[in-house]
């Protein structure tokens, strides 16, 4: 008799062999399994950290980065990348995701084949973090946060180069620039774009710089004054510099600050917002879902476009798609 791998998406991504259990980026405290594998430290896959029943495994840099806001769990356990993690048949290997420091994929090898959990994943070449590696696999969950065909982004260093023209446009009307984005990941390189293509001074919010420590601590190199400081007060008052902040939070109030969003979505803004992102845009997706050449795709995280994606896989690639939510899947099939 086979004994079936059984993948299912219940408060996270769930495969299961003769009765081992693993889930990848729990969403719910409400979990029946050996241990509990975390892509990264977004809040919306980092649940796992609320835990305290079960083993929770990240890499070092995921948990640092968790740790800055007070989140723990007494089970924490660290992973590097390439080291493998054996749960009863199941093997466990974290590869880059090229999302944000410390992001993981998950290779799960298995006695019927190969699956891919991806958590968020960003294929181009960053300044800080290396980019997601394909891996050939039978089975691929895969994001799809801009899973449609209409998010094709610009370039990395295009959208460095426009950001860098607008703070400038906005310093000689004697504002402000104030970029808002993902503490975590965004912000860091919108940091870097202006170290690199500048000798403007970055201020950035005092959540940004908990994060910019983090990243120092693994040796990413990050030039920034911290908005609480003194000196940043003078720098401010000088009109040559561009602050780096949190998106949907309010600055002090001052007239001179002028605002603009970084993130995929600008591409759905008008006004000042910048297609900076660190995930991959559609045609990165169907590239990395080529370069796996997996048998199935599940898709997930993209909400309407998790439907997009798996139908286009199907009708344009050939390869059976639909969205990890809709059913429980047993492999092989």
């Amino acid at each position: 008799m086979v004994i079936p791998l059984r993948i299912k998406w219940k408060n996270g991504l769930s495969i299961e062999y003769k009765g081992n259990r693993v889930v990848f980026d729990a969403q719910s405290r409400i979990l029946n399994c050996k241990v509990s594998f975390v892509t990264h430290a977004h809040t919306d896959h980092s649940y796992s950290f609320r835990l305290n029943h079960i083993p929770v495994i990240s890499s070092e840099e995921t948990m640092r980065l968790i740790s800055i806001e007070g989140a723990k769990t007494r089970k924490w356990q660290p992973l590097t990348v390439n080291e493998k993690v054996k749960i009863g048949d199941l093997e466990v290997i974290p590869h880059p995701s090229g999302h944000i420091l410390g992001s993981y994929e998950f290779e799960v090898c298995t006695p019927h084949g190969v699956v891919l959990f991806t958590g968020d994943l960003n294929t181009r070449e960053g300044r800080i973090v290396k980019p997601a590696e394909p891996i050939r696999c039978d089975v691929l969950i895969i994001e799809a946060t801009y899973g449609s065909p209409e998010f094709i982004f610009p370039s990395d260093r295009e959208v460095g180069d426009e950001m860098i023209r607008w703070a400038y446009k906005v310093l000689g009307e004697n504002k402000i620039p104030v970029f808002q984005a993902d503490a975590i990941g965004n912000s860091q390189e919108i940091i870097r774009i202006f170290n690199e293509n500048t000798n403007m001074p970055v201020i950035s919010h005092w959540r940004v710089s908990k994060v910019n420590k983090v990243y120092e601590h693994y040796g990413h190199k990050i030039k920034y004054i911290d908005i609480n400081s003194g000196e940043a007060s003078e720098v401010i008052s000088s009109a040559n510099t561009v602050i780096v902040s949190p998106k949907k939070l309010d600055l002090p109030s001052n007239h001179r600050f002028v605002s603009a969003i970084v993130s995929g979505w600008a591409l759905k803004f008008r006004g000042a917002a910048f297609p900076l992102s660190d995930h991959a845009d559609f045609p990165s997706l169907l590239n990395f879902i080529r370069d796996c050449s997996p048998k199935i795709v599940l898709t997930y995280h993209g909400g309407a476009f998790n439907e997009i994606l798996a139908k286009y896989i199907e009708k344009k690639m050939g390869i059976k798609s639909y969205p990890a939510n809709l059913t429980p899947i047993t492999f092989p099939i």
